[in-house]
């Protein structure tokens, strides 16, 4: 019997697409950007390609900003910060939801810290955190605090509570109050088509951060930026920290100079793993062959322009395709944890529906086993997960949650099939007498 693996939400796994860009990259264009000579072109295209995936993938209409590459949400969200505490002074305001992973808190924090500036902290609602980033909290936090408020962090999906947070809702609510956004969408972007960018369907996020490991692709991470924001950063003197002849030249969205109109690239000191790139890059040919399996297509794909607007279509259409394959795994768990739940066997954390969530489940069971057993009943039965925190240290506090055992999460993918979810199930039916 082969591994269940549900322990998607630490990281996908990766699809031969991928792994053959990686390894061909490596064999054929292992090389400098923009020398010039054939290789060197080959790199240069392999750079832009994988940009104007991430582009795609940000939103159906992406033109409104430009995403940044970096090794991951964490390094890029500290730089982002570093940024912002330039700007911060005494008696700003940071909302800061706890429902946040690290990545997105610990690096605002010390923003705060550096500034003088306060953070005011937004809980989810429930004793299980039920709503994960509940709208009035926020906008009583916006109210008390009235012009003072610079910033609003929060998650889009917690990655222990699984709850899908209405982002358009939050950030207007943000924007009314003259408070920039920041939004966490680590946990979500597996799952669904992201409208971070421009369009009438634009969530209206200033930043949106996810990592593209955890999305069927190699180790690193996009922050994608609407152009307006980028632009308020900097006229409020916030600065990169990358050498000082490309931060004086470039710095801005129509930058120019040696590099041309690359408005990220300040921001990527060091610049961004090129192999990691062709690893998007095959990424992008996961994504049409499962557009191919939709459509019956078989090992014909379906053509698409190869051009951002083709690339929109591609991300648009196989993350249709997901969703749809990733409903009856989430059905299943959730009818399983809520029942266990409700007969005291487990206390679940986040949602008890199948509704507006997607298939991240964390639970503490309530009987005579500990975490730490029960993922060890799992692995015996080949079912991949784990238990811990997972990097949600303050969100666990906050709910009671003891931080050695921590939470048993189970996270699916579209790629699990419902006989693995019913595995899962089967043992935990037999651990949590």
């Amino acid at each position: 019997e082969e591994w269940a693996f549900l322990e998607n939400a630490g990281g996908s796994q990766v699809p031969e697409h991928v792994v053959n860009a990686v390894s061909s990259y490596f064999r054929t264009s292992y090389v400098q950007l923009g020398a010039g000579y054939p290789a060197a072109k080959t790199a240069d295209a392999t750079v832009a390609s994988a940009r104007r995936l991430v582009a795609a993938m940000a939103s159906s209409v992406p033109q409104a900003g430009f995403a940044v590459l970096g090794a991951s949400s964490t390094v890029l969200l500290n730089g982002l910060a570093a940024q912002w505490a330039q700007t911060l002074a005494l008696g700003d305001v940071l909302v800061l939801s706890s429902a946040n992973h690290e990545a997105n808190l610990g690096c605002w924090v010390r923003a705060a810290e550096t500034a003088g500036a306060t953070v005011a902290w937004w809980h989810p609602a429930g004793d299980n955190g039920e709503d994960t980033c509940p709208l009035d909290g926020l906008c009583t936090l916006l109210a008390s605090h009235k012009t003072r408020v610079r910033l609003v962090a929060f998650p889009h999906v917690s990655n222990l509570l699984g709850g899908v947070v209405d982002v358009a809702a939050v950030c207007a609510a943000a924007r009314a109050a003259g408070a920039a956004t920041i939004v966490d969408g680590v946990a979500l972007t597996p799952h669904r088509r992201l409208e971070a960018g421009g369009g009438a369907a634009s969530w209206g996020a200033d930043w949106y951060v996810w990592s593209c490991y955890k999305v069927y692709g190699p180790h690193c991470a996009v922050l994608f930026g609407l152009s307006t924001a980028w632009d308020a950063l900097k006229a409020a003197g916030g600065k990169p920290a990358n050498h000082f002849f490309i931060v004086d030249s470039s710095y801005g969205v129509a930058a120019a100079g040696a590099h041309g109109a690359q408005p990220w690239y300040p921001h990527e000191p060091g610049g961004p793993s090129h192999e990691a790139c062709a690893g998007l890059c095959g990424t992008r040919d996961y994504l049409r062959q499962l557009v191919a399996d939709a459509t019956g297509a078989g090992p014909t794909s379906p053509t698409f322009e190869d051009s951002l607007s083709g690339d929109c279509e591609i991300v648009s259409a196989a993350f249709k395709y997901m969703v749809e394959m990733e409903a009856p795994l989430v059905e299943l768990l959730a009818a399983y944890l809520c029942a266990a739940h409700d007969e005291g066997k487990l206390r679940l954390l986040g949602p008890r529906t199948a509704e507006g969530r997607v298939p991240t489940f964390s639970f503490v069971p309530l009987t005579s086993v500990s975490c730490s057993e029960t993922v060890a009943a799992l692995h015996s039965a080949k079912v991949a997960c784990r238990n811990g925190h997972m990097y949600a240290h303050r969100l666990c506090s906050r709910l009671g949650v003891e931080h050695s055992e921590g939470v048993v999460r189970i996270s699916a993918l579209h790629y699990n099939t419902v006989a693995e979810a019913q595995r899962c199930i089967d043992v935990l039916k037999a651990v949590l007498q």
